[in-house]
């Protein structure tokens, strides 16, 4: 099986759910775990994403008692005050670390602020902390603090199905050849990201559920923390390298469409150009946050 990339039912108790971000099939993924008692939704994408996302559900006939939101990203949180509205009843949950971060989206987001306009403020909601088990029938989902993308960056671990909802914790896996670092504005960690791939190796899961993108299982899921760390490594030390030579963001969006070019040999000039452009803006302020240029 390997990844199942398709939108549905990914195992017995867990649905995928693509939020078409920006659009685009396979960009985003969102998680629905069905208990006995309750259904879990796990991110809720961007703001323009959040009325689709309530339409699948509705489809389905699946809606989620609670939201657990695995950081503070707009990509992840952004959409969910329009779920909310749609579906009043819903529980939120986010780390303890974000009451801050939620509740000042806007500011928090200002770097990613193209796509991000107009967050409102996420003033209610569940705090969680490191080791929390949340019971919903069936099935228990244990939650584990995972910074180092962001403070507030938690995985849910679905202990009957030993499926690992990571969020962006590691990254974000375009390609069976590409992994993206997890280097992000405003809060990324160099320290809390190795330390945060060193636990998740320890967590006896089978499968895991990244946010970008799909259900990956088998030889390819024990191996993503290795791979998370190998990329990491790369991409840091290629940023720095070019970043030295020529200290533009012009400089580090090239030498990253350079590097891009030799692994996405059937991607359009077009998206060639809007990845690296997209990557190397978000770099280069990761860094820079993180006082590493």
């Amino acid at each position: 099986m390997g990844w199942i990339k398709e939108e549905g039912k990914i195992n017995d108790n867990t649905y995928l759910i693509d939020s078409m971000l920006f659009g685009r099939e396979g960009s985003m993924a969102c998680y629905l775990v069905v208990g006995t008692k309750k259904k879990v939704l796990i991110d809720a994408s961007g703001s323009s994403e959040a009325r689709g996302i309530v339409k699948k559900l509705t489809a389905l006939n699946l809606i989620p008692d609670i939201l657990i939101l695995t950081h503070s990203h707009w990509d992840h949180s952004g959409g969910t005050n329009k779920i909310k509205k749609k579906l009043p009843e819903l529980e939120i949950m986010a780390s303890h670390k974000g009451l801050e971060s939620l509740k000042n989206q806007q500011e928090f987001n200002k770097w990613f602020s193209e796509f991000s306009p107009k967050l409102k403020p996420i003033d209610e909601f569940t705090p969680l902390k490191e080791n929390d088990v949340i019971d919903i029938g069936g099935i228990e989902l244990k939650i584990f603090e995972t910074p180092g993308h962001t403070n507030c960056s938690i995985s849910i671990f679905d202990q009957e199905n030993k499926n690992l909802f990571l969020g962006d914790s590691l990254g974000y896996k375009p390609s069976e050849e590409l992994f993206m670092a997890p280097i992000m504005p405003p809060e990324f960690s160099e320290k809390k990201l190795l330390s945060t791939i060193d636990k998740i190796k320890k967590i006896d899961y089978a499968t895991i559920s990244p946010a970008h993108f799909g259900y990956i299982t088998e030889d390819m899921a024990k191996k993503y923390p290795d791979e998370a760390k190998k990329f990491y490594y790369y991409w840091k030390d290629l940023l720095i390298s070019k970043w030295n030579e020529n200290p533009t963001t012009e400089g580090l969006i090239n030498a990253m469409k350079i590097e891009l070019q030799k692994v996405l040999s059937g991607a359009s000039e077009q998206e060639l150009e809007a990845f690296s452009n997209m990557f190397g803006d978000w770099y280069q302020k990761g860094l820079k946050t993180a006082k590493m240029i």
